[in-house]
This record gives C-alpha cells, structure tokens and sequence, in this order.
C-alpha cells in the first residue's frame, strides 16, 4: 500500500465521516475557511485515486469522490506497517513500549486483557 500524506488523509477523513460520494465543493465547505484552494483538494483527490484511495463518478460537471476502502481498514494497514517498521514486527514490543511509557490507562488495560482472553 501506498503512504498518503497528512493533507489526503485529512481528505481521507472527511469522506469516511460523511460516507456518501462528495464533489470538491462539499469538501471544501467541510474544510475551515481558506485551509486549502480548491485547485489543491483536486491535486490531493487525484493522487488519492492514483493511490487507489478514492473513486471518482461523474454526475453533471462534477466528480463525486468516494473511499475504496474503509477508515477501519486503512487503519489496520497502517498499524501492521508501524508494528513492522518500528517494533520490528513484535506486537509485544509495542505494547511494552506503551507500558513503559504510560500511554496505557486502565481501561485500556483491561480491554487489551480482555480481547486477548477472546
């Protein structure tokens, strides 16, 4: 899978959370005034399909995006690639990380405790 940067996956956000193919414009209302022009968030729509990110359908003038894949999954992908590139491949290496940092509470232990108890 192809890395997208923090600009299309910004992009990526605002079509998974409205989750109904958008025009340029309907993103650009979402996006806080005078974040990007309009001729950016088509440079960023076209490497997103480039990307196999998005989809594009023509209806009238305008290109209706939608995500090919799911938040869900995109996450997942992205988890799995950092657990290879940063704890070399060991799960257990991330979660002691977590430990030793104190990024764990205790609801989150629990809930680790409990999925792996499945």
């Amino acid at each position: 899978m192809t890395k997208i940067s923090e600009a299309e996956r910004e992009i990526m956000e605002i079509i998974w959370k409205y989750a109904h193919p958008m025009t340029t414009a309907e993103i650009l209302q979402v996006l806080p005034d005078g974040k990007w022009k309009q001729s950016t968030v088509i440079t960023f729509l076209a490497r997103l399909m480039d990307k196999g990110f998005v989809t594009a359908t023509r209806i009238g003038k305008a290109n209706h995006y939608q995500a090919s894949m799911t938040e869900s999954a995109y996450r997942a992908i992205e988890t799995k690639q950092f657990i290879r590139d940063v704890h070399q491949g060991s799960v257990s290496g991330l979660i002691s990380a977590l430990c030793d940092t104190g990024e764990l509470n205790k609801e989150d232990i629990e809930e680790l405790i409990k999925r792996l108890r499945g």
